[in-house]
């Protein structure tokens, strides 16, 4: 690191959907404002901003494959199953190095304009690139990335030296792709500014927003390119007898909010439809509303529970979405999943009819508190990072050595409680049988249910003995910082806590 500079932290951006943008800017955000004064951030639209042609080519593909998901489940599916062909890993880098490689070439050759300490990403394109930087220019950068999913997909280059995830199966996912010990660190949801600072009432939102004050309202969005199910769901409440505010938000598709400005004119008198495009305030109007309904984004079911509005996720458009759907609705039951625009409707006719049928769920979203806001904790790190790299080091791999530790030791318990029960067992057999036996047998019948107890005891000791001896090698191994799944199986430990939350 230059001694004559601040440390240069690069924050690259890219349009792939809204959820890499928004979780850039999150640590972007929570960098300038902790420790702005000590690291030179920048924020780099590092393909749009391109002089290289390539490069705002190649996110405009991204894009169109976005758009692609949302439209077509199917090609979601197909292209992730093409991520395993030759191995997940292996298939990164052959695509990259042959298909893409003129545009990992031309991303690597932005990096090096900016000579940065640290490259953070939040989409494993950028994260590839920055990798092999860093393996071909400069071994000294420090390259972050941070997985705006709730899974983790087999094209995260496992060779970054920080992962970020979010959850405990995203956690689990990252070691199975074989993440080393000590790279991989679980936080908190990272939350941007425009969701952190919104903290004014549901009376006040409406207010900015023209929603009348004395309806049941729902926001209906499909991602920034509307490419899902607004149209159907959205004509589907229109037909409603009940009395219903329905805000639109197509985002960046200004020819489906134009089809429903036309029918403004012709709605029912109990219905107020409202129309927007493109709103950075978005999680104030998902604020201003009682129910939001879109496809299992992660970022815009972050946003909507965030701000302590339940959702309605009526489609999946990739792996990554079906996950999502399934977090946020049957594990942490943030609210329902419903495919037929027919039956939201009815959904939301029972919800108008008794708005108390949505309280039990606005109690589970009190677990999505923001101002546990995770890119401050990603900051602090990145800043440990830093200036206290090797303390930073050494305390994750004895958290993990710690995490491991626990895992075994669960398992030497779990041994010794069959033991016991089988011990037991073979006490009350005995002292069953013992009672029928003549008094000249017992003896002999009392020593050979002794041994028997003693070979059970002995066998559960050698065991033991084995899992520890196994422990000690794993632990060595994670000193010298080889991936191991037994970091994926003591994350997994995790997972069922999660799943304990009932529905109120």
């Amino acid at each position: 690191m230059e001694t004559n500079r601040k440390p240069r932290v690069l924050i690259t951006f890219v349009e792939a959907g809204m959820g890499h943008i928004v979780s850039a800017q999150a640590i972007s955000d929570a960098l300038r404002e902790k420790y702005g004064d000590r690291m030179d951030i920048i924020d780099s639209h590092i393909l749009r901003d391109s002089e290289n042609p390539r490069l705002p080519k190649y996110e405009d593909f991204l894009v169109r494959n976005t758009k692609l998901y949302s439209t077509f489940p199917i090609y979601g599916d197909i292209q992730f199953a093409s991520m395993h062909l030759f191995g997940a890993q292996n298939t990164l880098k052959f695509v990259h190095n042959t298909v893409f490689y003129s545009q990992t070439k031309a991303t690597m050759d932005e990096y090096n304009k900016y000579k940065p300490n640290v490259i953070v990403c939040t989409h494993y394109f950028l994260l590839y690139a920055a990798v092999e930087y860093k393996r071909k220019y400069d071994p000294g950068v420090i390259i972050v990335a941070y997985c705006p999913d709730n899974n983790v997909h087999g094209w995260w280059d496992n060779r970054a030296d920080v992962f970020y995830t979010n959850n405990p199966l995203a956690t689990k996912q990252a070691y199975d792709l074989r993440f080393k010990n000590g790279h991989v660190v679980e936080t908190f949801y990272p939350t941007r500014s425009d969701v952190v600072q919104s903290n004014e009432s549901k009376e006040y939102y409406r207010n900015k927003f023209g929603i009348p004050f004395d309806k049941f309202a729902v926001v209906i969005a499909d991602g920034v390119y509307a490419k899902a199910k607004v149209r159907k769901v959205c004509n589907a409440l229109l037909k409603t007898d009940v009395p219903l505010t329905i805000c639109v938000l197509a985002g960046k598709n200004e020819k489906l909010k134009r089809q429903f400005d036309e029918k403004k004119g012709k709605l029912k008198p109990n219905i107020t439809l409202l129309t927007f495009g493109f709103l950075k305030e978005a999680p104030q109007l998902y604020g201003a509303c009682d129910l939001f309904i879109t496809k299992g984004g992660p970022n815009a079911v972050l946003d909507s529970v965030m701000m302590g509005t339940p959702i309605i996720i009526d489609y999946c458009a990739s792996p990554i979405e079906r996950v999502t759907q399934k977090l946020f609705t049957e594990r942490y039951f943030c609210g329902y999943h419903l495919v037929s625009p027919r039956r939201i409707r009815r959904q939301v006719e029972e919800l108008v009819k008794d708005p108390r049928l949505l309280e039990g769920i606005k109690e589970t979203l009190s677990f999505f508190d923001k101002s546990k806001n995770g890119a401050d904790d990603i900051a602090d790190d990145i800043a440990e990072l830093l200036w206290n790299g090797e303390e930073r080091k050494e305390r994750i791999r004895r958290e993990e050595a710690q995490a491991i530790g626990d895992l075994m030791s669960e398992k030497a318990d779990l041994m010794r409680a069959k033991a016991e029960e089988k011990i037991e067992k073979v006490n009350e057999a005995a002292a069953q049988k013992a009672e029928k036996l003549a008094e000249e047998k017992l003896e002999r019948f009392n020593e050979r249910t002794s041994e028997r107890i003693e070979g059970i005891q002995s066998r559960t000791d050698k065991q033991i003995e084995r899992i520890n001896e196994k422990t000690e090698k794993i632990l060595q191994s994670l000193d010298e910082g080889n991936a191991s799944k037994y970091s994926a199986k003591a994350a997994e430990r995790k997972i069922p806590a999660a799943e304990k939350r009932e529905r109120v």
